[in-house]
């Protein structure tokens, strides 16, 4: 049974190029400033208006509605991000913007027993308790990477909705906290 769900809402999928371009954080953020003069708030790695420039930014110059965003400095993320060899201070780390929205984010994960330890130390997180979780990594971890989807961002990105709420089942918000 085929659907025509792309016809009855007057949606196109999206063309992914063969190689999706990519930029470091610092870099987007230096390009925005410039190319758009909008200054990304310090408090935060990239606020929405941010991602949407980097949209803007990834249509223009490469003619694509996805960008990679990568190496988030270390400090702001989780223990088992892998700092990057080549600069501590910057995780191998990613976000995939469509068409200017953060719909993926996810990193390398650090793999190996000592180095996971020494950048729980450098991140003040205590071991104990968390033994379920190191075990596996004594006795060998293959070198991995995990990362998480927003569905309901990539439908309202291709449909052109205004909220995500209309991409969500049942929304939750202030004036809604059950079905």
């Amino acid at each position: 049974m085929s659907s025509n769900f792309g016809n009855v809402h007057n949606v196109k999928a999206p063309e992914v190029p063969e190689k999706i371009p990519h930029l470091k954080l610092r870099e987007i953020k230096e390009i925005i400033k410039k190319e758009y003069n909008y200054k990304i708030p310090e408090k935060t790695d990239i606020d929405p208006e941010g991602e949407r420039l980097a949209g803007k930014y990834a249509q223009e110059k490469f003619n694509s509605d996805f960008i990679f965003i990568t190496h988030y400095p270390w400090k702001e993320k989780p223990f088992y991000t892998m700092p990057d060899p080549e600069n501590s201070e910057e995780t191998c780390g990613f976000d995939l913007i469509f068409k200017g929205m953060e719909i993926t984010t996810g990193s390398q994960r650090i793999h190996l027993y000592d180095k996971l330890i020494e950048n729980m130390k450098k991140k003040n997180i205590k071991p104990d308790g968390m033994e379920f979780y190191l075990n596996s990594f004594k006795y060998a971890m293959p070198p991995h990477g995990g990362w998480g989807m927003g569905s309901e961002r990539i439908i309202q990105q291709m449909l052109g909705l205004e909220s995500i709420k209309q991409a969500i089942l049942f929304p939750r918000d202030v004036k809604r906290l059950s079905p």
